[in-house]
């Protein structure tokens, strides 16, 4: 009797144990569909806020930790501007050279094809901002680095 006892609670414990178990879904986080944020490692043009074509252009190096981005917004020039960035799951956040962070975090995926960023922004009114994978053009960088300035407000 004793040992039907032991046995018994002993399969209750089990029972509880799998009972509280998180799914893993196939990935590490057990976050389910959750899109993660790779293939990032690339030359991006700005094409669409919020579904529309901006007056204005924005270009994105990101590499190894740093991006560099060129800018001509409410300017003729286009300036440049530079720090590194991190991403964490599906988040990519920021921080410019001068220990400035970026206005807020975004939540981004990128396409299969590897040719589209998707950047949400973290913030009460989130921004959604796509990202086509181009080559920025020699003159541009050139132009930007000859203008460089941290007057202006930054895209990110």
């Amino acid at each position: 009797m004793k040992m039907f006892k032991l046995w018994s609670i002993a399969v209750v414990l089990l029972m509880a144990m799998v009972a509280c178990e998180k799914p893993n879904n196939g990935n590490n986080n057990g976050g389910g569909n959750e899109p993660k944020l790779t293939i990032v490692e690339k030359e991006w043009k700005l094409v669409s806020v919020n579904d529309v074509e901006p007056e204005f252009t924005v270009y994105l190096y990101l590499e190894s930790g740093i991006f560099n981005m060129y800018q001509q917004i409410y300017t003729l020039d286009y300036l440049y501007f530079e720090g590194d960035y991190t991403i964490s799951g599906n988040t990519l956040s920021g921080v410019y050279i001068d220990g400035t962070e970026w206005k807020c975090d975004y939540q981004g995926s990128v396409s299969a094809d590897g040719l589209t960023l998707t950047l949400v922004s973290k913030e009460d009114n989130p921004i959604t901002c796509v990202y086509e994978a181009c080559e920025i053009p020699t003159d541009v960088i050139n132009e930007a680095l000859s203008t460089r300035s941290m007057e202006v407000v930054p895209f990110l």
